[in-house]
């Protein structure tokens, strides 16, 4: 395992910026001339005062908008990050509710590979790899973004199997989304053992209900990737499917 997971990131970011020219949501816009000019969509959805959270609903903290193949998402800094939640609960107050529940996540911290994919409270101030998580704390109020899918309790039982399932498994920028076209007879997506965290959860939405979150399509699934899916627009039916808190 490489001593630093930061460098890991770095440099296959650098490598992937070099070698691609990315996909991003857009719109064209009509100039004078009649040329056009892509307009990149950014994401910046309601506001709310976070008060419940259901298993299976996802917590993204946005990345920032200048990897080559991410969409474009209001507020990003960073690599960003994606969690599950595996169990919700309530509260009249985010923080409190955030360490009510526990969440399941593939993270790029320099920790012992048995803690690189873990359960976690949503928040947890601290240092202690084991237990501290504070990434959706109020340093990121107002950009860290809920996402909900309608999902059958079969559906969720299922998600929620599958990234425990990994739990073993370790964290890496080096990995590639498995597609059920690019599977062998031979392969299963329960082979693969390495991840990292908006992947792991593109890849059980995939497994269990057959959908792609990922808003462009690239070889790599970028928090702002999830945040920008179509899958999470919000309607007259669902007013609440994507939210900031």
């Amino acid at each position: 395992m490489p001593q630093s997971k930061t460098s890991v990131a770095c440099i296959f970011i650098l490598i992937y910026l070099s070698s691609c020219t990315g996909s991003y949501p857009k719109q064209n816009t009509q100039l004078d001339d009649d040329q056009q000019i892509e307009e990149f969509r950014t994401i910046n959805d309601t506001l709310v005062n976070l008060t419940e959270l259901e298993p299976c609903d996802i917590l993204v903290k946005p990345n920032i908008n200048l990897f080559a193949g991410t969409a474009m998402v209001n507020g990003g800094k960073g690599f960003g990050h994606v969690v599950l939640v595996i169990d919700g609960g309530k509260d009249t107050n985010t923080m409190r509710l955030l360490e009510k529940v526990r969440i399941f996540e593939s993270h790029a911290r320099d920790v012992p590979q048995s803690y690189e994919l873990r359960s976690a409270p949503g928040f947890l101030d601290g240092e202690d790899f084991r237990f501290a998580n504070t990434t959706f704390g109020m340093q990121n109020a107002g950009y860290r973004y809920r996402l909900r899918f309608n999902l059958t309790p079969s559906q969720r039982d299922s998600i929620i199997n599958f990234v425990l399932n990994q739990d073993t498994d370790v964290s890496s920028w080096r990995s590639l989304k498995q597609l059920k076209s690019n599977l062998g007879s031979d392969f299963s997506v329960e082979d693969k053992k390495v991840w990292y965290c908006s992947l792991l959860i593109w890849q059980a939405f995939y497994e269990v209900v057959g959908i792609d979150l990922d808003a462009n399509g690239g070889i790599m699934v970028f928090p702002n990737d999830l945040i920008a899916s179509p899958y999470f627009d919000n309607d007259m039916k669902s007013k609440q499917k994507r939210v900031r808190f």
